[in-house]
């Protein structure tokens, strides 16, 4: 009995010490933060260690195209990338690991009755396969997969089990991205409809006065009248300017837009978004000071993006200030021990309270929006999220304030042309 009970707490202790160190190494996959932008690299990221743990020569992480119906490698890790850049998996393990839903250990695989014949067993000389099947909502929509070329690869039926638990933990990473995507569109989506009906109100308006420039402007057109035509174009033209923007920023904060990175030019980005308000700061009157860090590398950014956000806070600023007395500044500055750049937009504006500051990137919270549309700072905020960037709010009110946006910044480095040969 005593030897007995010996046994049973040997083999507990051992049961807990491998939940143990699967726990961990689940742990050192670091898919805790996997998102729909950084899957990829996050999956792959993940492999490495995978191959690592299992010593093995190339890793897959499949997902079945809805498209094809097949299994396309979404991310792959070799051992050896340089000298075996093509894909080493086997169809036909997948396809049986597909059907029967289970994890399965191909040993001697090139010699193996059920798969011998599969070319790219064969071609890359792989000893040994193992591959599990990654569940969701009792189907089997992914495939971890691992190949080993060398003689003395020894899997077992522990090895099975812990890449059983990879694949589910791996799997259970890309459903709650897919549920945060669809929980951000679907707020989008309310949001968007919040803001239609805001809109519609304002949209009413400018139509009223665009109806009622237009026929002003039709019957100057008829009675030759043109300093009627005109006037009337002065109230005609910036508020057809305004519908458009309001239709623009509407679409632009109700849909999902990823970034495409790229070089960016970033204090010819901020001019531009500077000269395209042109016509708001001649409406306003309102000063315009530049300052511009001539330091600034090339750096990676989506430019275009960058520009929108820009000219929304700029265009913020322009429109909180006064008529007769607005001042707006704007200044670039390269952080280089930070690695990021700044920008940073000031206005001598009435200032923002702290209760304002807690909402002041929701729709149609920022300003009085004579100018903007309601939407400009929660397009900005969705922009210097997704590059990873923070936005800082320094504000006392009847003093103004300031926004400065600290971006990431990856340096590229330029080409240095070739010299000519002597």
């Amino acid at each position: 009995m005593e030897q007995e009970r010996s046994n049973l707490s040997t083999a507990c202790t051992r049961r807990g010490q491998t939940a143990d160190a699967t726990l961990q190494f689940l742990q050192t996959l670091s898919l805790s933060n996997l998102t729909p932008d950084n899957q990829e690299q996050s999956l792959k990221t993940a492999l490495h260690v995978i191959i690592e743990r299992f010593s093995a020569d190339h890793g897959y992480i499949l997902l079945k195209s809805d498209d094809t119906g097949q299994f396309e490698p979404c991310a792959r890790v070799h051992k050896d990338e340089e000298s075996e850049p093509a894909d080493t998996f086997s169809s036909a393990v997948i396809e049986k690991v597909f059907q029967t839903d289970k994890t399965i250990l191909v040993e001697d695989a090139m010699n193996n009755g059920d798969f011998a014949g599969d070319p790219n067993l064969q071609r890359f000389n792989v000893k040994a396969v193992i591959c599990a099947p990654m569940r969701a909502a009792h189907s089997t929509t992914s495939i971890l997969y691992l190949d080993s070329s060398q003689k003395q690869c020894s899997w077992n039926e522990e090895d099975l089990q812990l890449i059983e638990f990879v694949a589910r933990y791996t799997q259970l990473a890309l459903e709650a991205a897919r549920a945060e995507q669809e929980r951000d569109r679907n707020q989008r989506l309310i949001a968007a409809g919040q803001v239609s009906l805001k809109i519609s109100h304002s949209v009413k308006n400018i139509i009223q006065l665009v109806s009622g420039a237009a026929e002003v402007i039709d019957f100057g057109l008829r009675t030759n009248e043109i300093h009627r035509v005109k006037r009337s174009w002065d109230i005609l033209k910036p508020n057809l300017e305004r519908v458009k923007k309001f239709m623009l920023d509407m679409l632009d904060f109700s849909r999902e837009r990823h970034l495409e990175l790229g070089p960016c030019e970033f204090n010819a980005v901020i001019q531009s978004a500077i000269e395209s308000l042109n016509s708001q700061l001649k409406q306003k009157k309102t000063k315009l000071h530049i300052r511009i860090d001539q330091q600034i590398p090339l750096i990676e950014l989506d430019g275009e993006r960058i520009h929108e956000m820009a000219a929304n806070l700029i265009l913020n600023a322009i429109d909180i200030v006064d008529e007769e007395t607005g001042v707006v500044s704007v200044e670039t500055k390269y952080l280089k021990e930070q690695h990021a750049v700044q920008l940073s937009v000031t206005d001598n504006g009435p200032g923002i309270s702290e209760e304002a500051k807690e909402k002041i990137f929701q729709p149609f919270e920022s300003s009085k929006n004579k100018l903007g549309t309601g939407l400009g700072l929660a397009i900005a905020k969705q922009i210097i999220e997704q590059h990873k960037a923070k936005i800082e709010i320094e504000s006392e009110i009847g003093k103004g304030s300031t926004f400065k946006v600290i971006l990431p910044a990856k340096v590229i480095e330029k080409e240095q042309p070739q010299q000519p040969a002597s």
